[in-house]
């Protein structure tokens, strides 16, 4: 299959930001405003995926351009075309754009922090969707965004797995600074847990 992939344009971004609403639990994103200007700031960048003349799918993704490292806020097939492979095609699309960057992080939620069966299943296939993509769970943090526990996957493009690792609070906390601005900041969590090393 033939994929192509361009920006969202602003005068489209109503249409996108309902399937937002669709797509992701309240909190998961950041208000309609925020977004709009953000897109029109530069700050994060919109990307549909189009199979054919089918748009399948749309992304928004944050490069954090101190830190070389971009975090893709949110990515999403249409419902009517899910199942069909459009999510991983999109994230090889993804890594050509950025192929100059040191690597791509995705935030997704715990499993162990859902509140029904379904939920903790979604959460899983998240997490082996993206582990199929190369990504890797980050080890030993305790991280949460607007007070949402969170894991934090990396795909790896131009830094090795142990630098990402130690810098990992650094990164995600400039990519953040840019997106909330200070007086959120402290909305985006950062620990290193102590691993217990047992005989």
């Amino acid at each position: 299959m033939e994929y192509t992939i361009r920006n969202i344009k602003l005068n489209e971004f109503i249409n996108i930001y309902n399937r937002i609403e669709q797509d992701f639990t309240s909190g998961e994103y950041a208000p309609y405003d925020i977004l709009y200007k953000q897109l029109q700031d530069g700050v994060q960048k919109g990307f549909i995926l189009f199979e054919a003349e089918n748009e399948v799918a749309y992304s928004i993704c944050a490069e954090g351009d101190k830190s070389g490292y971009v975090l893709i806020s949110l990515l999403a097939v249409y419902k009517a075309f899910r199942g069909r492979g459009f999510g991983t095609a999109f994230l090889g699309q993804l890594k050509k754009i950025y192929s100059d960057k040191k690597g791509i992080i995705v935030e997704v939620e715990k499993p162990k922090k859902a509140v029904t069966k379904e939920e903790k299943i979604l959460r899983e296939k998240r997490i082996q969707f993206y582990q199929k993509a190369g990504f890797y769970l980050i080890p030993d943090i305790d991280y949460s965004i607007w007070d949402v526990p969170m894991h934090l996957m990396v795909l790896p493009l131009k830094a090795p797995n142990p630098i990402v690792n130690k810098e990992i609070g650094q990164i995600i906390c400039e990519i953040y600074l840019t997106l909330l601005g200070k007086h959120f900041i402290h909305k985006c969590k950062f620990e290193k847990l102590k691993t217990k090393i047992i005989p």
